[in-house]
């Protein structure tokens, strides 16, 4: 394992619902369009496809954003500049603010912890999405549990870690299905709880769309 870091900014006295994430990308992508970690698009026309370094939540009913690496700086930023937020033409005021410095252990590990999705986990794609409805349920969930570990080595890619013995890591799981509607599309998610030999901190995401809010991890127990 190695030891992270990344920031946790919380607009405690503001309550917004998880669909209201992406106009909360939308507008700290308008008020810093020339830092392009807010929105990812890099000057001229390209995309960073890499993982974004600063990532969107909503915990327990507040907006809060989440900053890695060079957007642990940008968020100290935030935190002192913002005292509103403008959406969809609704002004929200801010007199309550939280900042929290993460230092946490990332990363395989011979013990065993027990984690929740606290947000909908958006695990499949296009093509796996029609290979999984071909599936039984057997067959479903491992497709799941392997598409899990799979997002682990993606995770890991953000923080410069390399999993040492990945064909180690076990992984069990227990998914529900729901659909979710994603700019007007409906989307095939689940929700759940998950066994495995990997440390992830409280608040990261796996999946696609996890700087969006999706696949929000958190820790339930250490197995014994």
């Amino acid at each position: 394992m190695i030891k992270i870091r990344y920031i946790l900014v919380v607009f405690t006295d503001m309550k917004m619902q998880p669909s209201d994430i992406p106009k909360l990308r939308g507008y700290f992508a308008k008020k810093y369009a020339d830092i392009h970690h807010f929105h990812n698009h890099l000057p001229g026309e390209g995309y960073d496809y890499r993982m974004p370094l600063i990532q969107y939540r909503i915990i327990e009913g507040s907006p809060a954003m989440i900053g890695i690496g060079e957007g642990i700086e940008i968020m100290k930023q935030v935190f002192f500049e913002i005292d509103e937020l403008k959406i969809s033409g609704q002004t929200f005021i801010s007199n309550e603010k939280q900042i929290s410095l993460m230092e946490a252990d990332f990363g395989q590990c011979e013990e065993f912890y027990d984690y929740h999705f606290l947000s909908p986990w958006m695990a499949l794609n296009q093509t796996n999405h029609l290979h999984y409805l071909s599936l039984n349920p057997v067959e479903q969930k491992q497709l799941l549990k392997t598409i899990l570990a799979r997002n682990l080595k993606s995770l890991s890619k953000g923080f410069d870690y390399w999993i040492p013995e990945f064909e180690k890591i076990m992984v069990d799981g227990w998914f529900t299905p729901l659909v979710v509607n994603f700019h007007n599309q409906k989307m095939q998610c689940f929700k759940g709880n998950f066994t495995l030999n990997f440390r992830i901190p409280d608040f990261l995401g796996l999946g696609k769309q996890s700087a969006r809010g999706f696949g929000v991890v958190g820790l339930k127990s250490r197995s014994s």
